[in-house]
């Protein structure tokens, strides 16, 4: 009778907490969708770079400093301060610098230009090497295919002209003759 009791129990707990899960996936996605507009004061810190630590954001930085500064950004967006503003008066104060990529004016705008056209022009020319690649195996395969005359025997060379083949038994005399040399050599040598 125990057992059933606390068995009945555990799965009571279980259907509170599947019902309370149940309840707050559904309240979610409306949560999610009001915190982006009141928090932008964090995420600007991990996405501005820090005058006091070089090649680190205001977020990963361990500065003191930058510490402040984070809070300042993040008392500014309290107060109600657009993050535009936010960030003109950090470009005022620090410099160009602050931003993570170059602004896209003027001679910096190259800096977006380049590796696009860089992209696209090796993709050119990757994009002709291999059509040509591809062209010569299929022009090569329908040539070897049957459109080509058989192939005759190879004629021999004008070195080898007088030269008769040698026989099997010649071959192997030969090479008999030679493990003989061979072997009087070593012998030779470990003596």
């Amino acid at each position: 009778m125990m057992k059933r009791d606390s068995t009945r129990a555990s799965h009571r707990r279980i259907r509170i907490r599947a019902v309370l899960l149940g309840l707050l996936l559904i309240g979610a996605p409306g949560l999610a969708s009001a915190a982006p507009d009141e928090t932008w004061g964090y995420d600007l810190s991990h996405e501005l770079m820090s005058p006091f630590c070089p090649g680190r954001t205001l977020a990963t930085c361990p500065s003191p400093q930058a510490a402040e500064l984070v809070q300042w950004i993040v008392m500014q967006e309290a107060a109600g301060t657009s993050r535009a503003e936010v960030i003109d008066m950090l470009i005022e104060r620090h410099g160009e610098e602050i931003l993570g990529a170059p602004p896209a004016k003027g001679i910096t705008l190259w800096a977006y230009v380049f590796p696009v056209l860089g992209f696209l022009l090796g993709g050119g020319v990757a994009f002709v090497v291999l059509r040509r690649i591809v062209r010569g195996e299929r022009t090569g395969s329908s040539a070897s295919s049957g459109d080509r005359a058989p192939l005759r025997p190879a004629e021999p060379r004008p070195s080898e002209a007088g030269v008769r083949p040698a026989s099997a038994a010649e071959r192997a005399t030969e090479e008999d003759d030679l493990a003989r040399v061979v072997d009087a050599e070593l012998a030779g040598r470990s003596v």
